[in-house]
């Protein structure tokens, strides 16, 4: 006479090899403008419109980080999620959430506040971290709107 338990199905073996990639998203807000000082309010105002004022505008910022890696066959996992949600909290959300990037963010002290640099600011934090564990930072998207948004996929260091 067979069981309940012997009719339950048994997960498969997980390869070794199995490769996945993870995708995490993260959420923070900030305010930032575009200017450049050499040029005049006016010129500003033509080169970047509305977004050239110093006293700043806000997006509710998402990032989206994909990793690789292969699955851990004692876990089932890449990637244990709280791990790279931690990761995530300490090198994307707190050191930018609710701040002012061209005021608050070193980083941003001699470059313009756009996705693109934001994109390569984030990948340099991130890396580091995400090698640590193993995983393979595949890319990088960052939006600052339903509608605008950059993917990035590395490249070379970042100017100093």
């Amino acid at each position: 006479m067979s069981s309940v338990a012997d009719t339950v199905e048994k997960p498969l073996p997980v390869p070794p090899t199995t490769r996945v990639t993870v995708i995490r998203r993260a959420k923070f807000a900030a305010a930032h403008f575009l200017r450049l000082p050499e040029l005049s309010e006016a010129e500003n105002l033509q080169r970047f419109g509305a977004s050239s004022n110093a006293l700043a505008h806000g997006h509710n910022y998402e990032l989206d980080v994909q990793v690789a890696g292969l699955i851990v066959p004692e876990t089932g996992m890449v990637v244990n999620l709280k791990d790279l949600k931690q990761i995530l909290n300490q090198e994307v959300v707190a050191p930018l959430d609710f701040k002012n990037l061209n005021l608050q963010v070193d980083f941003f002290q001699d470059r313009l506040t756009t996705l693109e640099n934001l994109a390569q600011y984030l990948w340099a934090r991130l890396k580091p971290r995400l090698d640590s564990l193993s995983l393979e930072l595949i890319g990088l998207k960052i939006a600052e709107s339903d509608d605008l948004y950059v993917e990035y996929y590395g490249g070379g260091d970042l100017p100093a």
